[in-house]
């Protein structure tokens, strides 16, 4: 196993054990990508990163994060933020501008119980 100044791993190196615990290799995930085997051992060989799509293809079939695929590090959010941001991500614009409304309206209203309770 090579390593990387990250952590230690080569993102092949986090690949090939999440494919281990599905039971599953390379070949199977480069049929998944539509991709050809010798590109994942051609990573390894090089120590390089894939190119990011195949990254975000790779993280979404593995279901791990995009940053924790490279990294080998997650992001700090906790599984509700996670979720928030997923459920930001389905929503239309329309739909995410009457968020950002409310969203405004109750940061003015804290401010403004602060700053009334600061006077007082």
């Amino acid at each position: 196993m090579k390593e990387n100044a990250t952590n230690g791993m080569l993102i092949v190196d986090r690949i090939d054990n999440l494919l281990k615990k599905k039971g599953e290799n390379r070949v199977t995930l480069a049929d998944a990508l539509g991709i050809k085997p010798q590109n994942i051992s051609a990573w390894s060989t090089r120590g390089t990163v894939p190119a990011g799509d195949i990254c975000l293809r790779i993280a979404e079939y593995l279901n791990v994060s995009v940053e924790w695929l490279i990294s080998g590090k997650e992001s700090g959010l906790s599984n509700e933020e996670k979720w928030l941001l997923a459920q930001w991500g389905q929503l239309d614009p329309t739909q995410q501008d009457t968020v950002r409304t409310l969203l405004d309206k109750w940061e003015a209203d804290r401010t403004a119980r602060e700053k009334k309770s600061l006077d007082a």
